[in-house]
């Protein structure tokens, strides 16, 4: 009975919809009929006006004959107008004529086809996309869901969602390698479908190729068991997959960095441990594959406030490393950029990159600035060379007159303004350049340099001109990796560096990592460059508290 009053119900819906499709059908062709009437209109009046411009010997029948065939019409003297069969009087400022003409449907029967297929086709589109995207009573299962519970009647029937199940995991890895790949192939594609035919007995298997060069997988709901397992198998299925288009390849060329972890869980922190397990990886000869968990804690004490981080600093438990940038023409460490790690009790040496995008307060970022400036000041007057330190800073602190009056005193008292540089990205350049630019005024009365960092574009010629003490710019990461294969890169490059020669200033490039980045950079003209392939970060300089 449900059944049939289902069906019944099916063919209800579906001759409201055939009535509503020829009702629309009808009335637009009404419209259209009634449009081609009022045409038809037009043009038998117009002929009565030619009519009335004709002086009076002139207008002959047989003139006003010619006329109205002209225009398809015909007069009742003319003998040649077969097949007319609807007749009407056009009047025109006290003139009339009785004028014959073809019916609106014979005459436009070519408008009245084009115009009739196109209301079908429009409405059969609209009954289509009714069919695929029509609302649906909300159910708690989507429509894989009700597939599965059609096809497994052992399924629960709880309408409440089911918890995770602890025992399963989810894998997110970055794989790279060391090979320049045919650019006739996709790796994306290419992957996507290796990978799903190696991988076909988890439950999903994603692939994405990064812009950076690395291939992101992710497996879900992978049982503990398999979770050791699948990286290592994941290693030999894209070596194998390279090794097929160059058989010289070793397996120290592709390397592996991972991360496995519940549902739920927060990505940013995943890709971050991916990021690091990758590096970790990259670094070690014999090691190919390095995975790392996320677990309650990390998540937990990544998730900490601005304040417990400070409190960090306050207690002075941080290191400065520093990266050494070499010039190419000297042979020599030009210069060496200053980077904090926070001391964690539970993770170790943590980056400020991983840490400052939870931190809003000014007064902590004030904190942070001013502890990095202190203790870089006192490095540099410790050391006896006279190589250089750039510094970055937040840009609130460039726009905060008191900040930029302690630094301009910090400097003028520590004697060593000439080794110190201060970094600032286009971006912040861009959108803070008047304070900025004061703050550099007086940093440049002093004899301190200013660093152009994060460059992705072609500068002006006037903006470079118009930082005070600008010494070089720094290119961005995204410019840097895989240069030598990628000619849009090559070209953004090749200007920026024509453009710095034009005022004097060289470029340097940051996070060069294989020896045919640093061939490429050095044929386009890059003078200097930084990066794990010269060098890990200094051991710390000066280590501050236990």
């Amino acid at each position: 009975m449900k059944q049939f009053l289902e069906q019944l119900n099916s063919r209800i819906v579906r001759l409201y919809v055939v009535g509503f499709a020829v009702a629309t059908v009808l009335i637009l062709n009404t419209l259209l009929v009634h449009l081609l009437h009022l045409k038809t209109h037009q043009q038998g009046v117009e002929i009565v006006k030619q009519v009335q411009l004709l002086d009076g010997p002139a207008r002959t029948p047989e003139k006003i004959t010619q006329i109205a065939r002209i225009h398809g019409f015909s007069t009742a003297s003319d003998t040649n107008a077969g097949g007319r069969v609807e007749q009407d009087v056009f009047s025109y400022e006290g003139l009339s004529l009785t004028l014959s003409h073809p019916t609106v449907v014979k005459q436009y029967f070519a408008i009245f086809v084009f115009f009739n297929v196109l209301f079908i086709g429009f409405l059969m589109f609209c009954y289509r996309w009714l069919l695929i995207y029509r609302v649906r009573p909300k159910t708690p299962y989507s429509r894989s869901t009700q597939i599965c519970v059609e096809n497994n009647a052992a399924l629960p029937t709880s309408i409440e969602p089911r918890k995770p199940d602890e025992s399963l995991f989810n894998v997110f890895a970055l794989v790279k390698w060391r090979y320049v790949i045919d650019s006739k192939v996709d790796p994306q594609q290419h992957f996507s479908i290796i990978l799903a035919k190696h991988f076909s007995d988890y439950a999903k298997c994603s692939v994405k190729y990064l812009s950076s060069g690395a291939l992101a997988v992710t497996f879900e709901q992978v049982p503990w068991g398999d979770v050791s397992r699948i990286e290592k198998k994941l290693h030999e299925v894209v070596f194998q997959a390279l090794i097929i288009m160059r058989p010289d390849l070793s397996r120290k060329t592709v390397k592996i960095g991972a991360c496995y972890y519940q549902a739920r869980a927060d990505q940013t922190q995943v890709y971050q441990l991916a990021r690091s397990a990758l590096a970790v990886a990259v670094n070690n000869v014999w090691q190919h594959v390095h995975m790392v968990p996320l677990n309650k804690t990390h998540a937990t004490t990544m998730q900490s406030s601005e304040d417990d981080f400070i409190a960090y600093i306050n207690k002075g438990q941080f290191v400065l490393f520093f990266q050494p940038l070499f010039c190419f023409k000297q042979q020599d460490i030009k210069q060496s950029e200053a980077l904090l790690r926070v001391r964690h009790s539970q993770l170790g040496l943590i980056s400020a990159k991983q840490f400052i995008p939870q931190i809003h307060s000014k007064n902590h970022l004030n904190t942070l600035d001013k502890t990095v400036v202190a203790h870089t000041l006192k490095v540099l007057k410790k050391e006896a060379d006279h190589a250089k330190v750039s510094i970055n800073l937040h840009h609130v602190n460039w726009c905060d007159d008191t900040f930029v009056c302690w630094l301009v005193n910090e400097i003028k008292d520590c004697g060593v303004a000439s080794r110190v540089q201060f970094e600032v990205s286009a971006y912040d350049y861009y959108h803070h350049h008047r304070a900025l630019l004061r703050a550099f005024s007086a940093l440049a009365k002093l004899g301190a340099g200013v660093l152009l960092d994060q460059v992705t574009d072609v500068l002006p010629g006037k903006t470079l001109r118009a930082i005070p003490a600008m010494e070089a710019i720094k290119l961005a990461f995204e410019l840097v990796h895989h240069i030598d294969s990628n000619q849009s890169q090559q070209r953004s490059v090749r200007q920026i560096v024509r453009q710095a020669e034009r005022v004097g200033i060289p470029v340097y490039a940051v996070g060069v990592e294989t020896q045919a980045e640093l061939n490429c950079l050095q044929q386009l003209g890059v003078q200097g460059a930084q990066g794990y392939y010269f060098a890990e970060l200094l051991q710390q300089i000066e280590l501050v508290g236990y």
